[in-house]
């Protein structure tokens, strides 16, 4: 097993450099903007995501292309994630059987903290590796499945 022990200033570090928490000097004056000003700003930040997107279209088409051949060999699209991360994932699956017809099982969402964590975050959920193990083996994860580890920060276990 991994081990999780962490000085504190090194995971204060760590984390601080991450490119989700990295404070915006964009938003550094939030407090004394009006509503309009405000939400002309997250406007402005939202539009950077098509920008981004466009940039990998190839690498989204070649994952796309992959689940399509998953699914016509029978295989599913099996979301992991925690936190919000788990939550899209979650939301994601709900979705697909009203939208596109798709069989429940087809596309599944797991989250760390089991069906509990989707009403109430539960936190460090994330770091028990043997949960989601469990977790995995319940559902039966065969090689025709594609498994999607969703995480904002990207360093999620």
């Amino acid at each position: 097993m991994k081990n999780t022990h962490i000085n504190n200033s090194d995971l204060f570090n760590e984390i601080c450099s991450l490119d989700t928490e990295i404070i915006s000097n964009d938003f550094s004056d939030i407090d004394i903007l009006s509503t309009t000003e405000l939400l002309h700003k997250i406007n402005q930040q939202d539009q950077l995501v098509a920008l981004a997107v466009r940039n990998e279209i190839d690498k989204i088409a070649t994952v796309i292309d992959k689940c399509v051949f998953s699914f016509q060999r029978g295989g599913r699209l099996i979301y992991l994630g925690a936190g919000t991360s788990g939550l899209l994932g979650i939301l994601d699956a709900a979705e697909c059987p009203p939208t596109f017809g798709t069989e429940p099982e087809m596309i599944q969402g797991l989250i760390a903290g089991g069906k509990n964590a989707v009403v109430k975050a539960i936190e460090g959920a994330e770091d028990n590796h043997l949960d989601g193990a469990a977790e995995i083996k319940k559902i039966n994860i065969c090689p025709k499945d594609i498994v999607c580890g969703l995480s904002a920060s990207g360093r999620t276990p």
